[in-house]
């Protein structure tokens, strides 16, 4: 049976906000890229942390309640723009087996 690309994907980006969303945090996911690859398909997307205090648990959260849906990595990286406040930049890329 195919997968459903689409449902997953909005279904990653209404979990995404609701982590967010729990956090009190500004910033809201409004796409996530898909990447077809010969039997997988790879999920990816990224949100931005403004209160650096709540990237661990946020980070912990996408882990947690991402993994269900595919082989997942998450990482994070500090950002510092010339001109907008500073951020966490929390990326994922799930893989899942399209066979």
């Amino acid at each position: 049976m195919p997968i459903d690309k689409e449902k997953i994907k909005q279904e990653l980006i209404n979990e995404s906000n609701s982590i967010l969303s729990d956090w009190n945090e500004p910033y809201e996911v409004d796409g996530i890229s898909v990447m077809n690859m010969q039997g997988k398909i790879t999920f990816l997307g990224s949100l931005r942390v403004f209160d650096e205090r709540n990237a661990p648990a946020i980070m912990r959260e996408v882990e947690s309640k991402l993994a269900k849906y595919g082989k997942l990595s998450v990482r994070d990286e500090r950002v510092v723009p010339c001109c907008s406040a500073r951020y966490t930049h929390i990326s994922f890329n799930i893989t899942v087996d399209n066979s």
